[in-house]
Parts: C-alpha cells; sequence; structure tokens
C-alpha cells in the first residue's frame, strides 16, 4: 500500500505527550512448568507495546474537535460547513465500520476488520451527498485519518518497550507481531523506536515474514487466521514450533485464548489497568491460564533468560 501524505506528519508525532501505565494488582508468574526452550517471540501492540489512552485500537475517543483538526490537516475546505458536518461525519464513522464489518462477515470473516480508507471515503461521500462540503479532490485520506488517529487514541511507549526489544535482538531469537493495527500502526512503532517518520509499513526490529496486521487481512483477533498465517514460516524458515514460541499481549480472549487455541505458549502483560482485558464473563476464557504473567515488560528478559 502506497501512503502519499501532503503534510509534516512528523510534527504531530513530535508533539505527543507522554503517558505512563496505571499500574494493576496483578503480581508476576515468571516460572513455567514446561522444560521447552522459548525460541521465538510475538507481540501484541496496542496495551502491551504501546500505552493507549483508549485502553485499545478500537476505543478512540470520537469528538467533533479532533475531527475537524485532522480534516483541516487533510486539506479540507470547511469555510462553508454546516455545523453539524463533523457530527455527521462522526456518525458516518461508525455506521460506515458497522457496514463493513456486516459485509465482511458475509464473506466468511468471523472477525472483521475494516479497511479504514473505504471507511472514510464512503464518510466524505455521504456528507458530500448531503451537502455538508464539495471534495475538490486534493484533499489527503492518509493525512487526515492519521492526525485523527493521533488525537483521538494518545499512544505511548510502554516503560522499557526499547530497551526489551534491543535485547531479544541480541538474543537472536526471531521477533514477530500479531495485533489489532491499521496502516498508521507501523508509522507510529517505528517513530518510538528510531525517532524518524517513515511510511514504511514493516516495523524495525521485527521480522517481517512473522508480522501479521489485522489491516492487511481484514480480520481481527481472536480469529486464529492471522496466527495460521506465520505459523508454517515459523516452523519452514526458522525451524521453530508454536510450543517453542511465546505470545505476549494484554487480552486473555484475544491474546491468551487466541494464541493459546494455535498452539503458543502465553505472556499476559498486566501492565496497565487501561488496557487489561481479562474477559472473565466470556465462556471461551473461563478455566484458561496464560503460561506466564508480567506487569512489567522488563520481566519478559527473565523468563528468556
Amino acid at each position: 500500500m502506497e501512503l502519499n501524505f501532503r503534510n509534516d506528519i512528523k510534527k504531530w508525532l513530535d508533539s505527543t505527550e507522554k503517558l505512563d501505565p496505571i499500574p494493576t494488582t496483578f503480581c508476576p508468574n515468571l516460572k513455567t512448568d514446561s522444560n521447552e526452550k522459548i525460541k521465538a517471540v510475538i507481540f501484541d501492540i496496542y496495551g502491551t507495546l504501546l500505552i493507549s489512552s483508549s485502553g485499545d485500537i478500537d476505543q478512540a475517543s470520537l469528538n467533533t474537535e479532533n475531527m475537524r483538526t485532522a480534516m483541516e490537516a487533510g486539506g479540507f475546505d470547511l469555510s462553508a460547513c454546516k455545523e453539524d458536518t463533523c457530527n455527521f461525519l462522526l456518525k458516518q464513522l461508525q455506521e460506515q465500520v458497522k457496514k463493513q464489518h456486516q459485509e465482511l462477515k458475509a464473506q466468511g470473516h468471523p472477525y472483521p476488520d475494516v479497511d479504514i480508507f473505504k471507511v472514510w471515503q464512503r464518510m466524505f461521500e455521504a456528507a458530500q451527498n448531503k451537502g455538508f462540503f464539495k471534495l475538490s479532490g486534493n484533499e489527503s485520506r492518509a493525512d487526515t485519518i492519521m492526525v485523527f488517529e493521533l488525537l483521538s487514541n494518545r499512544v505511548y511507549p510502554m516503560p522499557g518497550m526499547k530497551e526489551v526489544l534491543l535485547e531479544i535482538k541480541k538474543m537472536g531469537l526471531p521477533i514477530g507481531i500479531v495485533s489489532n493495527a491499521q496502516f498508521y500502526t507501523p508509522i507510529i512503532m517505528n517513530y518510538f523506536l528510531t525517532g524518524e517518520f517513515s511510511t514504511k509499513q514493516h516495523i524495525e526490529m521485527f521480522h517481517e515474514d512473522l508480522s501479521v496486521y489485522s489491516f492487511n487481512e481484514l480480520r481481527a483477533k481472536p480469529d486464529t487466521a492471522l496466527f495460521d498465517k506465520f505459523i508454517p514460516v515459523l516452523n519452514s524458515k526458522y525451524n521453530i514450533e508454536p510450543s517453542e514460541t511465546i505470545f505476549v499481549g494484554n487480552d486473555m480472549l484475544k491474546d491468551v485464548y487466541t494464541a493459546s487455541k494455535a498452539g503458543l505458549r502465553t505472556v499476559l502483560f498486566a501492565g496497565d489497568e487501561r488496557s487489561l482485558r481479562l474477559r472473565e464473563n466470556d465462556d471461551r476464557v473461563k478455566g484458561l491460564f496464560p503460561d506466564f504473567i508480567i506487569n512489567d515488560l522488563k520481566q519478559l528478559l527473565n523468563i528468556l533468560a
């Protein structure tokens, strides 16, 4: 996917405010009954590697001020906009996501994720048809969506993120990703890891052939199809079995349940109250326990030692 930004997105990233995790009451469990050596590490992103102000990529704070600022950044002429233009767009955002979810479910995706560019294009077309504004063709969806995300769901690296990834890399272990994410996620991660703005859709320090993003597959966790995509590569290229691999995530359903169902060992990250999802009322996780529990990313190094 080619991303053509028209503005200085780095200035928006540079203005990112520091976030601190909210501690939980969970005690770490760094020991397991298994003697099998861990040979690869796969990560979730939101709520695990990144602190999310909303706790989850799917729970961004939607408001008209953020929509207006994002549209201005995307080059929209809002001078003739009606007062309720942004309200209409926010409603359309939710309606178009729901509509696309329904379309994808009909195609056999039990847990769909959207093509966010298609969602926003439909939003803008609906607004234009209602007479809210006229599209010139020079507007940038990429700029608008990116700025709206940065304003609506503030993120910041979890303490120790970069240091832990560098240490795992020094150990020579393959590192991958399975994350519910959108096109802006690799951009944000690379910025926090390198300090530079890049439109690459691959995150530095991670093995590209072990990295799976929901927006590319139009499927989201807890769909095990995301894990099925990299497991054959893990085995054929790296000679590593799923049972020799740990998955690190903050959600008992989307991460622990799904990874364990795919045959991986699991680490529940319980380091931030905002994002810890125990899903206690979901039958799928009842009686399910992660192999490890950590409340600080640096504890992962003790598991791998």
